[in-house]
C-alpha cells in the first residue's frame, strides 16, 4: 500500500503487504460501517415511520438517528479502556458481534409494530459500534510508530467516514424504497459477522499493554467512574431529545436535567480527584487537548444539525426520493477522499492547529448555504456547492484530531485516544440535534411552516460553529506562543561563540598540562 511512496517502512508485527492491507481495510470498514449506519437511518426515516402505524410526527425520525449516536458517543466513553486493560483485539471482536446481533434484532422491530423498540433497538447497535471504534483506533496508534506512515494510515480511516456515509444511505434507500428496509440492517448483521471473523486472523495480536489478570485488570477499571459518567450523559441528551416533545414546563424534565448535571460534576471530580486509576488519564486535562476536543464538540455537532435537515428538506420539502438524495452525497464522498489524504500527506505538529481551524470554517460556511438553500433550486447551484465546504470539515478534522491525541497519549492509552475523538464527535451530534429540535419544535408551534422551523435550526447551527471557528483560532494563537517558546529555549540552550571558544581552550590546556 505504501511501497511507492516514501514514508517509513511497514512495522515488523506486519509480516506481509497483503496482511498490512487486510489490517487496514479491518480497520476502515469499521469506521465506514459505522458512519454507514448513521445515514442508513436518514435515508429510510420516512419509509421506517409509515411502516409503524401507531406513532406519527415530525419530531420522531430524529431519534432513528439520535439514539445510535447517543449511545455511539456515551459508551465509547469507557470501551477504549476496556480495551487497553483486557485486550484490544477481544474487545473489537465483541463489538462486531454485539452489532451483529443488535442489527439483526433491528430488522426484526419491524413485527413488534412500535418505534419506540426501533429507537431502543438503535441504541443497542450503538453500543456495539462504541465497542468498535476507539479499539480500532487504539491498535492503529500501537501499531504504527509516529511518522509518515501512521499519517497516511489515520487518514485513509478518515476517508472511510465519507464513504460509508454515502453508501450507507444509498444502499439503505436503494433497499428501503425498492425491496424492504428491514433487509438494509440484515445485510448490515451479516457484514458485521464476517468482520468478527476476519478480525481475528487479520489484526496480529491481542495488544494487551499489561499482562494483567481478569481480576487485576477489574480493579483498574474505573467501575463507579463509568457508571457516574454514562448514566449522567445519557440522562442529559435525554433531557434535551425528549424536552422539546414532552414539554420543558414538566417537572421531571427539570429534575432529570438538574441530576445529569450533577452526574457530570461528580463524573469529573472523581476522575480528578478521587480514583487511584481513572478513566480519562488526567494528562488529558491541559488547555491543548481541551480546545481541540471543544473544536470537534462544536464543529461536529453543527454537522448533525446539517446532516438531518439537509436530508429533511430534501425528501420532505423537495420531493426526492430516498436514492436521489442519497446520490446527492456522492460529492461528499470523492471530496471527502481527498481531504482526508490532503492531511495525512501534510499533517505535522506545526499545521495541525491550522487544519483544525480550515475544518471548522468549512463546517460553518456549508452551514450557511444550507440556510440560505431555495427549496426549488437546482441541486447544482447551493447545494452542491455546500459539499465541497463540509467534506473539508468532516475529513480533516477527524484524522487531525486522531493523530493530535495519539501522538500525545503513551502506548498503554492508544485505546483510550481512540475513544475521546469518537465520544466527542457522535456526543456531540446526537446532543446539538437534540438543542436543534427545540428550536425546531417551537418555531413550527408558532408558523405551522417546516421551512421556517428547518431555518431556525440551521441558524442555530451557524451560531455554533462560529464559536468552533472563533476556539480553533484561539488554538492556534496558543500552539503558535507554545512553539516559539521552545524554539526560544533550544536557541538559549546552545553554546555561544564564546563559551565554544572557551571549552576550545580548556581542551588544549588540558592536553598541553598532560604533555
Amino acid at each position: 500500500m505504501f511501497s511507492s511512496l516514501k514514508v517509513d517502512p511497514r512495522p515488523p508485527i506486519l509480516k506481509s503487504p497483503l496482511q498490512e492491507l487486510a489490517f487496514q481495510a479491518t480497520i476502515c470498514l469499521a469506521q465506514f460501517l459505522s458512519q454507514g449506519s448513521v445515514t442508513m437511518s436518514l435515508s429510510t426515516m420516512n419509509i421506517v415511520l409509515e411502516s409503524f402505524s401507531e406513532r406519527s410526527g415530525h419530531e420522531v425520525p430524529m431519534w432513528f438517528m439520535g439514539s445510535y449516536a447517543l449511545t455511539l458517543g456515551t459508551f465509547i466513553l469507557i470501551s477504549g479502556r476496556l480495551g487497553d486493560l483486557f485486550g484490544l483485539r477481544k474487545i473489537f471482536v465483541l463489538g462486531w458481534l454485539w452489532a451483529a446481533f443488535w442489527c439483526l434484532i433491528t430488522g426484526l422491530s419491524y413485527y413488534s409494530n412500535s418505534s419506540e423498540f426501533f429507537i431502543i433497538c438503535r441504541a443497542f447497535q450503538g453500543i456495539g459500534f462504541a465497542l468498535i471504534i476507539p479499539c480500532g483506533m487504539g491498535i492503529m496508534g500501537t501499531v504504527y510508530p509516529n511518522g509518515k506512515r501512521k499519517n497516511l494510515s489515520f487518514a485513509f480511516v478518515g476517508a472511510s467516514a465519507p464513504v460509508g456515509a454515502t453508501i450507507g444511505c444509498l444502499m439503505a434507500g436503494v433497499v428501503g424504497q425498492l425491496w424492504w428496509w428491514c433487509w438494509a440492517f440484515w445485510l448490515l448483521s451479516i457484514c458485521c459477522v464476517i468482520l468478527a471473523i476476519l478480525s481475528m486472523y487479520a489484526i496480529p495480536g491481542e495488544f494487551k499493554h499489561h499482562n494483567y489478570t481478569l481480576r487485576e485488570a477489574y480493579d483498574k477499571f474505573d467501575m463507579w467512574g463509568s457508571i457516574v459518567g454514562i448514566v449522567g450523559l445519557i440522562l442529559f441528551n435525554f433531557v434535551w431529545n425528549h424536552g422539546p416533545v414532552a414539554g420543558w414546563g414538566l417537572a421531571y424534565i427539570i429534575v432529570l436535567l438538574i441530576v445529569s448535571i450533577a452526574l457530570l460534576v461528580g463524573f469529573f471530580y472523581l476522575e480528578l480527584c478521587l480514583v487511584s486509576h481513572p478513566l480519562l488519564p488526567r494528562s488529558i486535562f491541559n488547555r491543548r487537548i481541551g480546545l481541540v476536543l471543544l473544536c470537534m464538540s462544536l464543529g461536529w455537532g453543527l454537522f448533525g444539525i446539517w446532516q438531518y435537515y439537509y436530508w429533511s428538506l430534501m425528501m420532505n420539502l423537495r420531493g426526492y426520493t430516498p436514492i436521489a438524495t442519497a446520490v446527492t452525497y456522492m460529492p461528499l464522498l470523492i471530496l471527502g477522499i481527498t481531504a482526508s489524504l490532503f492531511v495525512g500527506f501534510f499533517m505535522s505538529k506545526r499545521r495541525a492547529p491550522y487544519i483544525v481551524c480550515g475544518a471548522m470554517i468549512g463546517f460553518m460556511c456549508g452551514c450557511i448555504f444550507l440556510s440560505i438553500l431555495p427549496v426549488h433550486q437546482t441541486f447544482w447551484k447551493l447545494s452542491f456547492g455546500q459539499m465541497f465546504l463540509l467534506a473539508w470539515g468532516m475529513d480533516c478534522s477527524f484524522p487531525a484530531a486522531s493523530l493530535i491525541l495519539s501522538d500525545f497519549l503513551p502506548e498503554e492509552h492508544q485505546g483510550m485516544a481512540g475513544s475521546l475523538v469518537n465520544t466527542v464527535v457522535n456526543y456531540s451530534v446526537s446532543l446539538f440535534l437534540a438543542i436543534g429540535s427545540t428550536v425546531e419544535v417551537q418555531m413550527y408551534a408558532r408558523t405551522a411552516d417546516y421551512l421556517k422551523s428547518y431555518r431556525a435550526t440551521v441558524y442555530l447551527g451557524i451560531g455554533i460553529s462560529a464559536m468552533a471557528v472563533l476556539f480553533s483560532i484561539v488554538f492556534i494563537v496558543t500552539e503558535h506562543g507554545k512553539h516559539h517558546e521552545q524554539h526560544h529555549e533550544e536557541k538559549s540552550n546552545e553554546p555561544t561563540i564564546e563559551q565554544l571558544s572557551t571549552h576550545i581552550d580548556e581542551e588544549t590546556s588540558d592536553k598541553d598540562s598532560t604533555t
